[in-house]
Parts: C-alpha cells; sequence; structure tokens
C-alpha cells in the first residue's frame, strides 16, 4: 500500500501569494467607500477595505447580488494585503475562515487537503478576470510604498 499523503509546496503557494499582491494591491481603495468593479453585464464585484496598519490591509472582495443569483453562489473573499513582504493571502473565502495549509482526509468539514492553495489560486484567477475584462476605477498606485521610496 502506497502512502498518498499530500506534501505542501511551499515555493509555489508564496509566489501566488506575492502575485496576489501585485494585482490586488492597486485595487484597494483609499477611503471607506468600496470600489465597484465590473467585468461584464452581469458580473459585479465590490472591494471594500476593512482594516489598515502599518504593516496590512484587509479587504474584502464581495459578488454584487444580481437578480438571479442565490447567495450561497455569490463569491466573497476576505485577504490579507501585508505590505512589508508584498504578499497577499486569502483569509475566508464563502465565510470559511481559519483555513488550514492542509487537511487530513477524510474530514468532517470535507475540504480539500489543498484548500489553502485552492482558494488563493481562485484569487489569482479572479485577478486574471479582472485584469482581462474588468472595469477598473483609476486608484493611488503608490498608497503602500514606504514615505521615503523613489
Amino acid at each position: 500500500m502506497r502512502d498518498e499523503r499530500y506534501v505542501i509546496d511551499v515555493a509555489e503557494l508564496h509566489r501566488i501569494n506575492e502575485r496576489n499582491y501585485a494585482g490586488l494591491v492597486r485595487l484597494v481603495p483609499d477611503s471607506e467607500h468600496p470600489h465597484v468593479i465590473r467585468a461584464g453585464a452581469h458580473l459585479t464585484f465590490e472591494i471594500t477595505q476593512l482594516s489598515e496598519s502599518k504593516y496590512t490591509s484587509d479587504v474584502r472582495i464581495a459578488q454584487k447580488r444580481e437578480h438571479w443569483s442565490a447567495d450561497y453562489l455569490l463569491t466573497q473573499l476576505d485577504v490579507r494585503l501585508y505590505h512589508d513582504v508584498r504578499m497577499a493571502e486569502v483569509l475566508s473565502s464563502q465565510g470559511v475562515s481559519r483555513l488550514r495549509v492542509n487537511y487530513q482526509q477524510p474530514n468532517p468539514e470535507m475540504r480539500h487537503p489543498d484548500e489553502k492553495h485552492q482558494v488563493n489560486q481562485f484569487l489569482a484567477d479572479w485577478l486574471m478576470l479582472i485584469k482581462t475584462r474588468g472595469q477598473v476605477p483609476m486608484l493611488r498606485l503608490d498608497k503602500f510604498l514606504p514615505h521615503d521610496f523613489k
């Protein structure tokens, strides 16, 4: 019998988190007012800044309800941006928080062994959709740069 445990690829997870930071940091609103992003006729998202400190910012990406959408089908991600290391990490997805890097199989919550990797990859895919099809408001790109950065 072969042991087929899930092996965590930390380097790949870091690469995804770095790419996600680069894509998401320019979408973070400057104020408490959310930004609305359209990605087609019936696909609208709202990005809201939940909190901000010197080294981190928390944002929520929430799909806006269309008349035909059931609540459980709407995307909602809470993401933490780590400005000192320039990484973004999904903190919760669809209301599920405290995602672990690895889940034993089987598990009572029916999580995939690589659930954390999957939700961060989903954010990467969402950012690619916004990059190619999104109507994004113009934002300040220097918001999270150090004050002495030239």
